[in-house]
């Protein structure tokens, strides 16, 4: 009854749509007017949320993949690829606590020895704000399973983890998430109008952002084991951000021990230069180590090998598409064993190119050809060098749903 009288109101003009102040809603006008007592404002006000369920947020990311082609194996053989899966799914719970806290709960899918579908904790940590000191702007503190200072940077510029796993990681050298404390923030405050200036909403700091944190070392699905603890740090520098606000440059230094008892040294050094446009990306980043999270690189003496590699990657968004249809390519180079330790020609190049379409929100198609060339030594991508290995060369058709909520 009181819908019809609220239609039959508006319809004869007796309700000046635009007298009300924003912050006033359509039964505060009709009680002013008399229409409608106290009362039956409070009886038509909508039930307040159980206390459990008030600053809840629920979210997902899944990668839908089908390949097609070949993968490389032992003695210059291939073996063929044909298959569905999902190579990601994500499951996020947020919840706001008060103003300086909240906390985050992530699941993610994987498949085990039998490929059985298991949930596994990817994310779970308490945040801290503390409040800006300074220059340092929005800062956040996570303490527990969190993210490591580098690939949630580098994934929030280059969007297509949908289609694999960023350089570095994909490398083997670590993934994006351990057990530990960390602490990061902006450089200055926001970049003003940031996302209509670089195409992205996320680490806006005028003059960049940074992160720091100690970590155990083993990553999100596997123990500590050692007593070692990786200190972990990423510096990005936006010089311009009047002129060229894409422009950054960022570096990412680890020390510590690899995950095994007891540990051989492990160090990181990345540099990256990135670009970001609304019409358009680019980066070129380089990055060295001495063996990798797990400590599973070595020589025949248990010390770490060198490594080092470089990734190329672009995006090109189609004119008069709203953003929604791009292209998009990348190279990797790289080298498990620089100094040729175990054995020489321990490297591979990746090369793929593709094209993507945001049907909605984030929810996206893409297809893309990549092909891997192995050297003669090489272990297979994120896998330690292997003396005369000779892996077939790898080639897929990849067409991957990207579907997020």
């Amino acid at each position: 009854m009181r819908t019809h009288l609220t239609v039959i109101l508006l319809a004869t003009g007796l309700i000046a749509v635009a007298a009300p102040a924003a912050a006033d809603s359509l039964t505060d006008v009709l009680q002013r007017k008399g229409l409608l007592t106290a009362g039956e404002v409070a009886a038509v006000q909508p039930a307040p949320l159980p206390k459990g369920l008030q600053g809840l947020s629920l979210g997902g990311v899944a990668y839908v993949d089908y390949s097609v082609g070949e993968t490389g194996a032992a003695g210059g053989a291939t073996q063929s690829l044909n298959r569905f899966t999902l190579t990601r799914g994500y499951l996020t719970v947020e919840k706001e606590l008060l103003p300086w806290m909240a906390a985050r709960t992530t699941a993610d899918i994987h498949q085990d020895g039998d490929e059985d579908w298991k949930f596994r904790l990817k994310y779970l940590y308490a945040e801290l704000r503390p409040g800006d000191a300074g220059p340092l702007t929005q800062m956040k503190a996570e303490i527990g399973l969190g993210h490591i200072p580098w690939l949630d940077f580098e994934e929030h510029i280059n969007p297509y983890r949908a289609q694999g796993t960023m350089a570095i990681e994909r490398a083997g050298i670590f993934n994006s998430a351990d057990l530990g404390l960390s602490l990061r923030g902006d450089f200055g405050g926001a970049l003003a109008g940031a996302e209509g200036r670089t195409g992205n909403r996320h680490y806006t700091g005028r003059y960049g952002s940074w992160h720091v944190g100690v970590y155990n070392g083993g990553g999100y699905h596997a123990k500590e084991k050692n007593d070692n603890k990786l200190l972990e740090g990423r510096l990005t520098v936006r010089p311009l951000p009047d002129a060229l606000p894409g422009l950054q440059l960022s570096y990412l230094g680890i020390t510590g021990k690899g995950n095994v008892d007891p540990g051989p040294d492990y160090t990181v050094n990345t540099v990256m230069a990135s670009y970001e446009h609304p019409v358009g990306i680019v980066t070129a980043q380089y990055f060295q180590s001495t063996g990798n999270a797990a400590g599973s690189w070595t020589d025949l003496s248990g010390d770490g090998l060198d490594t080092a590699g470089y990734s190329l990657f672009g995006r090109l968004v189609a004119p008069r598409t709203h953003g929604r249809l791009a292209a998009f390519g990348r190279y990797d180079h790289f080298d498990a064993d620089r100094d040729e330790r175990v054995a020489g020609d321990a490297d591979y190049d990746l090369a793929l190119a593709g094209l993507s379409f945001d049907l909605h929100h984030h929810n996206t198609v893409l297809i893309d050809y990549e092909t891997v060339s192995y050297g003669n030594a090489s272990g297979g991508l994120g896998k330690a060098p292997v003396a005369d290995n000779r892996l077939g060369d790898d080639q897929r058709l990849q067409v991957v749903y990207q579907i997020q909520y």
